[in-house]
Formats: structure tokens, C-alpha cells, sequence
């Protein structure tokens, strides 16, 4: 699973990788076994942690402006997310890793659902967004928008099988970069906004806690991603 898209065209990029599972019982009791295991690991560096009654989190920094990367564990739900991502390989693998060392502390997890949520800004040819709104706009018939009502920025939502995603032009300090990429070192550039989530659900004749449904899963969002960036780069 390599690098799906060239690095430069990132902006800012978040990746989150979630599993939902049966609720595990076991998990009240071993929280500390659990979150020593993943600290020996080793994939968060320098990690602050934390455990509750019923979910641990061990992040890269305890100042929420500065996380970067963040492991969370509750009794029916696992997730890894990272806004600071060198190879989508080494993610992948580093998720896998945490999912088989819960398995090895807990058993065997019976998951409902596998997501993948990938948001970001990309750029864009056009470095003025008027420039890159109108490029949005032309590519939509015109009876779309309104002339009495002028179109001061937009956000379309496309939904399809197993997954939906959001697109539009994105300003400096857009609100969707505040409100995700708190990071101060976040790129405040013009540009494309991509929020991408796909998902696979469990049926009542189909296993799905396999590492192969979790990777086609990643897989499509990277996919999504990389179509729509592919699309929109040259707006």
C-alpha cells in the first residue's frame, strides 16, 4: 500500500482509521496491560496517556493544539489518527500492529464496522480563492445558483455506497482548517477541502475482522482521496 498521492499537492491531512466491535468486557479489566503493550511499541513517541472507566488514549503531546497522533481504545471501539502521516505503509502497519496486540490481550474481536475517514486541503493552480470558487461553480450547470443570491463559498456532499464525501474551496484560515488541523504549524493555504469517509459494515453471513476488509477499506478512502485531488488540482 504505498503513498497514494504526491506529497507536494498536501496541504494539511488527517487520517483516521476506526473499528467498532462487539463490546468487550474484558477490556475493563485490562486496561493497563493494554496500554502498556502499546507503549512498547513504540508508534506513539513521547506519549502522554491517559485511562478512564471505560476507554484509555495515549497521544504524542497533552496539549489538544499539538496532538498529532492519538491511539484510543474503549470497550467497543478502536481508532488511530494521525495528522502527521511520513508513509501511509508505516500508518497502516502501525494500526495493525495495535490491533493484533489488543487481540492477543482481550481475544478475538468480533467488529461491526471498519471506517476510514481521510480530511485535508490540497492545492490548487488558482492561489486566490475567487478564483478557485469560480472554477467550482463553472464546472455546475448555472442554473444551480442564484444571481439575486451570489455565492460566497460552497461545500458539496455526494453520497454513495459505503461512503460519502465533501468538497469545496477552502480560504486562508477557512473554518473547516481551525476547527481540524489545531495545530499551529497547520498550512493556512488557498485551496481544495476533502472529507472523505468510507466504511464496511458486518452482515449476518459475513465476517468482517479480517486485516485484508480492514485495508480495502483504507484503500478506498485513499482511492476517493487521490480521484479527488487527481480532479480538482488544476482548479
Amino acid at each position: 500500500m504505498k503513498n497514494n498521492i504526491d506529497s507536494s499537492l498536501i496541504l494539511n491531512r488527517k487520517v483516521i482509521i476506526e473499528l467498532r466491535y462487539n463490546p468487550a468486557p474484558k477490556f475493563l479489566d485490562l486496561k493497563g496491560t493494554i496500554l502498556d503493550k502499546i507503549n512498547s511499541l513504540n508508534i506513539i513517541r513521547g506519549a502522554d496517556w491517559s485511562i478512564g472507566d471505560s476507554a484509555l488514549k495515549i497521544a504524542d503531546s497533552n496539549n489538544e493544539e499539538l496532538i498529532k497522533n492519538i491511539v484510543q481504545v474503549e470497550i467497543n471501539r478502536l481508532s488511530l489518527i494521525s495528522s502527521k502521516i511520513d508513509s501511509i505503509e508505516k500508518f497502516v502497519s502501525d494500526f495493525m500492529k495495535i490491533y493484533d496486540s489488543i487481540g492477543e490481550i482481550i481475544g478475538t474481536l468480533n467488529i461491526t464496522r471498519i471506517g476510514c475517514r481521510i480530511q485535508g486541503t490540497y492545492k490548487t493552480k488558482s492561489r486566490e480563492f475567487n478564483k478557485v470558487l469560480e472554477n467550482f461553480k463553472n464546472a455546475f450547470p448555472t442554473q444551480v445558483f442564484l444571481e439575486n443570491f451570489p455565492t460566497n463559498d460552497l461545500r458539496l456532499q455526494i453520497v454513495y455506497q459505503n461512503g460519502t464525501y465533501h468538497i469545496g474551496p477552502v480560504k486562508e484560515n477557512d473554518p473547516f482548517l481551525i476547527r481540524e488541523f489545531k495545530n499551529p504549524d497547520r498550512r493556512n493555504d488557498v485551496g481544495i477541502g476533502i472529507d472523505t469517509d468510507n466504511y464496511l459494515l458486518k452482515t449476518a453471513n459475513d465476517s468482517i475482522s479480517s486485516k485484508s476488509k480492514i485495508k480495502d477499506v483504507i484503500t478506498a478512502s485513499l482511492a476517493v482521496e487521490k480521484s479527488l485531488v487527481e480532479n480538482l488540482k488544476d482548479f
